[in-house]
């Protein structure tokens, strides 16, 4: 079963998770873990069925709102994704088509009838220097944050792998082997700096990859209404906040959309930091098959 469990430095920053079998889970992950990933494995996945999957803060609203209108043939916002993390069972059953769930875990998470085939996953990645300058902004705007820390704290944490959903380098990890091994055509892999240099190729992709059964006209219009600027402005003032959000921000609203901007890094880091950013870096990903876009 899972366990409530808190980390502590020596400067004060803090980190509490559920911890189950040696993982980190966010602390709002449904009861003791254990049953939860349990029904998920034994979920009954549609055919439409689509799971967003990602790193925290690594472009998973913006996908779940890309796929969300090229499943649904509307140019409209659908506010937050329902996470299959955090999420009743019960609920995640009785949604209408087209179903689709985001999901901070990695492919072998996922219900076992997703993971032979049924369905459709899209699996985005970002560089983690923009992930943890992400990261640090989202908590401050959290009245109620499973992490507690400074700038340089954070940045301990991500490199020692002590976050929510545990090292960013296993996560990248756990998805170098399932692009090895898993020989379904139900994945796509999605870069979020080449989603942002290029949207409209990736919309076309994303639509015949879903089966999608749209014209230019449509994808155009699709791809004007997600670019990150349209995103952050129209996404979050239409955006209805569930009980969720309401639980931890005061404002009520979204705290998702920022700059979005390859390399905001830059404006962060200190030169020290970089330079520990980039040991560690080197050495976990010297044997990675994922290359990332830092600038």
């Amino acid at each position: 079963m899972a366990e409530m469990v808190e980390e502590r430095d020596e400067a004060g920053n803090m980190l509490q998770t559920k911890k189950y079998n040696g993982e980190y889970f966010v602390s709002h992950f449904i009861g003791n873990v254990k049953d939860h990933l349990a029904a998920i494995e034994e979920m009954e996945v549609r055919d439409d069925d689509t799971f967003v999957m990602s790193y925290p803060k690594s472009g998973t609203h913006w996908t779940f709102t890309l796929s969300s209108m090229l499943r649904t043939g509307e140019t409209t916002y659908h506010g937050s994704p329902t996470f299959l993390d955090f999420n009743e069972m019960e609920m995640l059953k009785n949604m209408p088509s087209p179903r689709i769930f985001a999901t901070h875990m990695t492919f072998d998470r996922l219900p076992k009838q997703a993971r032979e085939g049924k369905g459709k996953i899209l699996a985005v990645f970002r560089n983690p220097k923009d992930v943890v300058v992400s990261l640090h902004t989202f908590i401050k705007k959290l009245d109620h944050s499973d992490i507690i820390a400074s700038w340089d704290g954070l940045i301990k944490f991500f490199l020692t792998g002590k976050m929510v959903y545990g090292s960013w380098f296993d996560h990248i990890k756990a998805w170098e082997k399932t692009k090895k091994e898993y020989k379904g055509d139900n994945i796509m892999y999605l870069i979020y700096e080449e989603m942002k240099q290029d949207l409209r190729s990736h919309v076309e992709k994303m639509a015949s990859f879903l089966g999608a059964d749209t014209g230019k006209e449509f994808l155009d219009q699709v791809t004007e209404k997600c670019t990150f600027g349209n995103m952050a402005a129209e996404a979050t003032k239409t955006f209805k906040p569930s009980d969720q959000w309401k639980e931890v921000t005061s404002t009520k609203t979204l705290p998702i959309y920022r700059k979005g901007q390859i390399g905001d890094w830059l404006n962060h880091f200190t030169v020290a930091q970089n330079e520990y950013f980039d040991k560690v870096y080197e050495e976990k990903m010297k044997d990675s098959s994922f290359t990332f876009q830092f600038k």
